[in-house]
């Protein structure tokens, strides 16, 4: 039976507490400033703060060789918040998200991957009308690995691995009705499965409505889930308390 420990509070306070290389896997999608109800809060300092700490802190408490699969968009240059465009524009968060892990933290970036939405919201369509720009249809999943000083790495199924575009099969939904940002079950489980054994603990520090939670219960895995927003917090208990336990 899988441990479920679900905390509600600041994640950077939470993963103080969490024991050194005592985490095998890091499965979360953290915020991605796009101006989100949750986002507007903070300033892009803060943010970039706040990411930098969290990749310290994944890389202190897992263990040698576990893996941080990050979920993660480009930026919307809306308002030119990142720098001044003629047109709308992007900002490649790939940029950032390499700073941290890599620059910042001392990760290897292990693999990056694309997620192929099979849903799309564009926020504000009529921009696609006047520019020739795409929706925003994909999002990155990038993989860093902690150094331990072995080139070692465990291969549970060549299939699930080698593909660098996924997410094309998935048919599930991501259940934005419960969360402004989820990602549907078929994520975390790909992800849990390609880079984790049986009884392995995963800890998602952003868990939103808990879908990583659930994908944990449903294949052994133990699981720490820490959110913020007591809102979100509760839906997460909820639904990971509605699954019935792994046999």
């Amino acid at each position: 039976m899988p441990k479920i420990e679900l905390i509600q509070g600041d994640c950077l306070e939470v993963m103080k507490g969490i024991p050194d290389r005592s985490i095998d896997l890091v499965v979360t999608s953290p915020p991605y400033y796009l101006n989100k109800e949750y986002e507007k809060t903070i300033s892009y300092e803060d943010y970039c703060l706040l990411m930098q700490k969290s990749f310290i802190e994944w890389n202190r408490i897992l263990v040698g060789g576990g893996y941080a699969v990050v979920n993660f968009g480009d930026y919307f240059n809306s308002g030119n918040r990142f720098y001044k465009a003629d047109v709308p524009a992007c900002y490649p968060a790939t940029i950032n998200f390499f700073k941290w892990g890599v620059d910042v933290a001392g990760m290897d970036l292990q693999a990056t991957r694309i997620w192929r939405k099979q849903f799309v919201r564009m926020g504000i369509p009529f921009v696609c009308n006047s520019h020739p720009r795409p929706v925003f249809d994909y999002e990155h999943i990038w993989s860093f690995r902690k150094k331990n000083g072995s080139s070692k790495e465990i291969v549970v199924d060549r299939k699930i691995t080698q593909r660098g575009v996924i997410g094309e099969s998935w048919t599930s939904v991501a259940g934005l009705k419960t969360h402004c940002a989820s990602f549907p079950i078929e994520l975390p489980t790909w992800a849990i499965t390609v880079y984790s054994q049986d009884d392995a603990t995963i800890l998602d520090p952003f868990m939103g409505s808990g879908t990583t939670g659930i994908a944990c219960k449903n294949i052994n895995r133990n699981f720490i889930g820490i959110e913020l927003n007591p809102e979100y917090f509760k839906i997460a208990e909820k639904r990971i308390n509605e699954v019935q336990e792994f046999k």
